[in-house]
Order: C-alpha cells, then sequence, then structure tokens
C-alpha cells in the first residue's frame, strides 16, 4: 500500500465509504512506452478560463451523460435493450442522449491477436460475451443509482479528480496515472469503445470529450487516438484475424 498513488489512495478511500458494493474493476491492456511518450509530448492542459464553457453543465451531468452513451453503445452490441424508463435527476440528459446514434464496435477473441499486439486489444480483458454482459449490467447498476440519487461512488472517484488532481502538472506526467483514470468507468469505456469503433467520430456523446477537458487529461485523449491508429496498422497487416 506504501507504493501506491495519491490519487489511487483517494479512489480506495472514496470506495471504502460507502456501503453499496462497487463493480469489480476491469484491467484493460496498453502500451507503457506509448504512454510514456504520449505524456512527454503533450502540450500544457487547458488553464482555468479555457475551461469556462464546461460551466454551463455540472461534472454530474458531463458524467451521467458520458457514461449513459457508453452504457447505450456496449447494450446495443450486446443485443441487450436498456431497462430504464425514468430518470429524474438527469431527465434533460437522458432524452438527448437516447435521441443519439451510438457507434458500433467490434472485438476481436483472444486466439486471432498475435503476443506483440496485445497490449492494443482491450476486449482481450474479457473472456466472451457473458464477460462482457456483466460489465454492462455493472454498468447499468451505476446508471440506476445516478437517476437515483444523481451521485455514485464512482462518480465521487471523477469529482475527486476533477477537483485535486486535474490542476497538478505532476498527476499529468506520472505514467501510474493512466492506471488510475481507468478505474474510473467513464475513462474505462471511452479507452475500451473508441479502440473497438467502426463508425467516425460523427456518433460522439454531447459529453463524450467534455469530461476529459474537464479533468484535463488531454494525455489520455491523445493516447487512445494514438493507440487506434497503431491498432488498425494491426488489422491491416494482417497480424490480426478474425
Amino acid at each position: 500500500m506504501k507504493h501506491a498513488t495519491p490519487f489511487l489512495l483517494a479512489l480506495i478511500v472514496s470506495a471504502c465509504a460507502h456501503q453499496r458494493p462497487t463493480p469489480k474493476i476491469v484491467e484493460f491492456p496498453y502500451a507503457d512506452e506509448l504512454l510514456r511518450k504520449v505524456q512527454l509530448t503533450s502540450g500544457r492542459a487547458p488553464a482555468t478560463d479555457e475551461l469556462a464553457g464546461l460551466e454551463e453543465r455540472s461534472s454530474r451531468r458531463i458524467y451521467f451523460s458520458a457514461l449513459y452513451h457508453q452504457y447505450l453503445t456496449l447494450g446495443e452490441y450486446l443485443g441487450k435493450k436498456p431497462a430504464l424508463a425514468f430518470c429524474p435527476q438527469f431527465h434533460h440528459d437522458k432524452i438527448e442522449t437516447d435521441a443519439g446514434i451510438m457507434p458500433k464496435v467490434s472485438m476481436y477473441p483472444a486466439s486471432a491477436v498475435s503476443e506483440e499486439g496485445r497490449k492494443y486489444f482491450p476486449e482481450l480483458a474479457f473472456r466472451g460475451r457473458n464477460a462482457l454482459g456483466t460489465y454492462h449490467d455493472d454498468l447499468g447498476t451505476e446508471i440506476q443509482v445516478l437517476c437515483e440519487e444523481g451521485i455514485s461512488d464512482n462518480y465521487y472517484k471523477f469529482e475527486n479528480l476533477v477537483t485535486h488532481y486535474a490542476p497538478k502538472p505532476s498527476f499529468h506526467r506520472d505514467p501510474k496515472a493512466m492506471a488510475s483514470v481507468l478505474k474510473i468507468p467513464v475513462f474505462a469505456n471511452f479507452y475500451l469503445i473508441k479502440m473497438l469503433e467502426t463508425t467516425n467520430a460523427m456518433n460522439s456523446s454531447p459529453e463524450e470529450r467534455r469530461f476529459i477537458e474537464l479533468t484535463r487529461t488531454h494525455w489520455f485523449g491523445r493516447y487512445v487516438t494514438e493507440a487506434s491508429r497503431l491498432r488498425d496498422n494491426f488489422v491491416k497487416d494482417k497480424m490480426v484475424r478474425r
């Protein structure tokens, strides 16, 4: 425990502070060397005044809209319809997200990916569609809690990042930051879906990138873009097969 980053410790404390059980965290593979390169070459984080446009929506609304869009996207892949008729805490955001078009995603089985390319295929963290289905059910449970209470344990982790760590340059330069943010569902889902996406970015969620801007994790967004490009190269070079 003494080697844990302060942000990771904050996540643990946040999780322990509430009685409701939290879903098991899925550990997605990623490329350490690419992450370090991106963190070294990324520009400065946005200044506070550059984030003023985000103030029209609260961090809670941004978190809900992004998470709900991700939930719907994975649900379409699984052929599962959302069992969410009402959302009192985020009524307008739910309606707005429901009206959007979800991107299509496509996964590769573990046996299809070469050893060299595995760090660019986060779906390998799952064992078949049933495991992804369980993960999707956990997202649905959190969304129900958000709709009823307006907050969730995972939202507290997100808010802690926004409040305490987003303004610190040292956090954004630390390679351990990737493992930390991937413990927050909106980051984990963004990474997973963008790596799997087979349609263009016109299907973006209303808040899809705003949570990245709000947390100043521009390096994270760039990592996903670069990793997705390298993933495509593996597929084009026929190092991956269906």
